[in-house]
């Protein structure tokens, strides 16, 4: 009988309901945490999709290449795909959920259409490129601007380049 006379205590009636409402509106919140980000980097992108010559991706659309990150636990937002030279290239900004104060962690995922080659991972100085699935990829954790993804990218190619045996595909093509 003292639980229940607790539990209807005005305060923690009062204090259980806060709870309820501010668990209610977590979604909410996440939800235009996730729309501001899209809405604050899709023109940074879209100028630098032209710059190269390639086309943005929005919500709905935006997808990865590789099996693994597209089974990932983050939720591609855009996708930036374009061609440098002979390499067909895709980066994905992705988000996901986060339980603490930050809304949402976001991860770029900067994708290469290869021939396929065994699964193996290179780790360089700035970077670390996964082979698999006809794809080498890298992931970045956190906001990545555009110049950035641009000079990422730049150095991808060029490590992949120095390398014979990586030769670029068409990422369509069935393998």
């Amino acid at each position: 009988m003292d639980t229940l006379a607790f539990l209807l205590n005005p305060l923690v009636v009062v204090f259980i309901a806060g709870l309820v409402v501010v668990f209610a509106l977590r979604p909410q919140q996440r939800a235009r945490a996730r729309a501001q980000a899209v809405a604050e980097q899709t023109p940074a992108l879209t100028e630098l999709a032209s710059k190269l010559g390639g086309f943005l991706s929005g919500p709905g659309e935006a997808a990865a290449w590789t099996p693994r990150l597209q089974r990932s636990r983050f939720e591609p937002e855009l996708t930036l795909s374009f061609q440098r030279g002979p390499w067909h290239v895709r980066v994905t900004e992705a988000s996901v959920a986060r339980m603490d104060k930050n809304l949402l962690a976001h991860e770029h995922w900067v994708e290469v259409a290869t021939m396929p080659l065994p699964a193996r991972e290179l780790t360089f100085e700035f970077f670390e490129l996964s082979f698999e699935d006809g794809f080498v990829h890298a992931v970045c954790g956190g906001q990545v601007r555009a110049d950035e993804i641009e000079f990422l990218v730049g150095m991808i190619i060029e490590t992949l380049d120095r390398m014979p045996v990586v030769q670029p595909r068409d990422p369509t093509a069935v393998l």
